[in-house]
């Protein structure tokens, strides 16, 4: 039978805290300092969500009123301070409504594009997407418009984009791959929906023959 000696235990551990004690230390240290910072950084955004979340209501009340200045203010104040919000991509879209409605496509333009590449819910990113394209229609840009809706993850807007495919195809003279878009448009539209009526008479109203 083997006869563990006290001391002999005593030497090994105070040997074996000379080699490891100081990373053991260290360790601790480490994980100390990550647990505190994950925790400045938990209340930080929980701060930075309560303060955006009471401009963009600000803002929301101005964009009712037609407060242009002040929706500008506190749209520029959020996707500036507050860009990892999910209200900063909302005030782009507010901000590009505003410069449409005032006939500068150029800012609205702008705006969208914004969202687009900043916004951090994806229904709000596939809105300006959206709403950029039919942008892009308005200023003629066919080509830009197809290639700006050539995505593949589409979150339930399927419908939409196939719609303003069919709208950009159309406007190219390309009647049948328009027809055939409006058909996809129809078939993704959620059941129920009365907007399949309106798909139905875009579709009908092009000729089935092909692009000369």
């Amino acid at each position: 039978m083997e006869i563990h000696n006290p001391d002999d235990q005593l030497a090994s551990l105070k040997n074996w805290w000379r080699q490891y004690g100081r990373a053991v230390i260290t360790g601790i240290v480490i994980g100390i300092v990550v647990l505190s910072t994950l925790s400045y950084w938990r209340q930080h955004r929980t701060q930075q969500g309560k303060e955006a979340s009471v401009l963009y209501d600000g803002l929301v009340a101005n964009f009712q009123q037609g407060k242009r200045d002040e929706v500008f203010s506190a749209a520029t104040r959020l996707m500036q301070d507050y860009e990892a919000t999910p209200y900063a991509g909302k005030a782009a879209l507010a901000v590009a409504r505003l410069r449409f409605d005032g006939k500068d496509l150029d800012g609205s333009r702008e705006a969208l594009e914004w969202a687009v590449r900043h916004a951090s819910e994806s229904a709000v990113q596939h809105s300006a997407r959206l709403r950029l394209g039919r942008l892009l229609l308005e200023q003629k840009n066919h080509e830009a418009a197809l290639t700006l809706i050539d995505v593949r993850a589409r979150d339930g807007f399927e419908s939409e984009y196939e719609e303003l495919r069919g709208d950009a195809l159309l406007a190219k003279g390309d009647t049948r791959a328009a027809r055939a878009a409006y058909q996809a448009a129809l078939d993704k539209l959620p059941s129920g929906s009365n907007y399949g009526n309106w798909l139905a008479m875009k579709r009908n109203g092009i000729s089935n023959e092909a692009t000369p």
